[in-house]
């Protein structure tokens, strides 16, 4: 040991602090230890404080009996917008431009149902021809009218898979 070189002993202590006079190395500790210490402070601090749980929220028996309480949601298909002209005065037509809705049990159903959209905007179309602008101004007139789609394009399809019907969109002119 006391053979060494005093040089050797001073050339070794420097390269070991090489590192850190090097600034672009130095910036680049700084900037991990940083991001690091935000992480953590998210997870373990912010994020407790917010009630925000993570993949384990389905656990919890009481989101359990929120989710068993809610009723059944399924797939909404549209039918696109539809633009009829209104039963009623010759001389003066009025037109209905709607938008329908259809909510079907599942993907898979409404995977299959999408098929055959022409199919069900015909009978949209049929339905919403026979009406005036006089019924359809009326709220209980608009409840048939969804009540009235809802039966007819349930008649064409196997039970229990049309869930609803709803409008997006309704304006007559």
């Amino acid at each position: 040991m006391a053979d060494k070189d005093p040089e050797v002993v001073e050339e070794e202590g420097k390269s070991k602090l090489a590192i850190f006079e090097n600034k672009a190395i130095l910036l680049g500790v700084i900037v991990i230890v940083q991001a690091v210490v935000a992480i953590g402070l998210t997870q373990f601090v912010i994020v407790p404080k917010l009630g925000v749980q993570g993949a384990d929220m389905a656990e919890t028996p009481e989101l359990e009996e929120e989710a068993a309480a809610m009723p059944d949601m399924g797939v909404l298909l549209g039918l696109e917008e539809i633009i009829v002209t209104l039963a009623g005065d010759a001389k003066r037509p009025r037109y209905l431009r709607i938008s329908v809705n259809i909510e079907l049990k599942d993907q898979l159903t409404a995977d299959v149902v999408a098929t055959r959209l022409p199919q069900l905007r015909d009978i949209v179309i049929m339905v919403l021809s026979e009406k005036t602008a006089a019924e359809l101004s009326q709220p209980e007139g608009k409840k048939g009218l969804r009540d009235e789609i809802f039966r007819r394009i349930n008649e064409k399809m196997p039970e229990g898979i049309l869930m609803n019907v709803y409008f997006s969109d309704l304006v007559v002119q």
